[in-house]
């Protein structure tokens, strides 16, 4: 079984900053959308702990916090 390796736009990467990643934070987001599971909300399609990530095809283009309004 392997892995689907996603790529992560700058917009997500910034975003990921703003709301408190840091470190290699597209390896970060990449690694969480990797990890993630399925989620049906305004906010996202896909979900890892308290993140919210929308991706489309094999990018990640946003990520947010789960209870973050923004």
């Amino acid at each position: 079984m392997s892995f689907r390796q996603y790529k992560v736009t700058p917009q997500a990467v910034a975003r990921g900053r703003e709301i408190g990643l840091f470190g290699d934070t597209e390896k970060r987001i990449a690694r969480a959308a990797r990890r993630s599971a399925q989620f049906t909300g305004e906010q996202g399609n896909r979900r890892f702990f308290d993140l919210i990530l929308t991706v489309k095809g094999d990018q990640v283009v946003w990520v947010n916090r789960l209870d973050d309004a923004a």
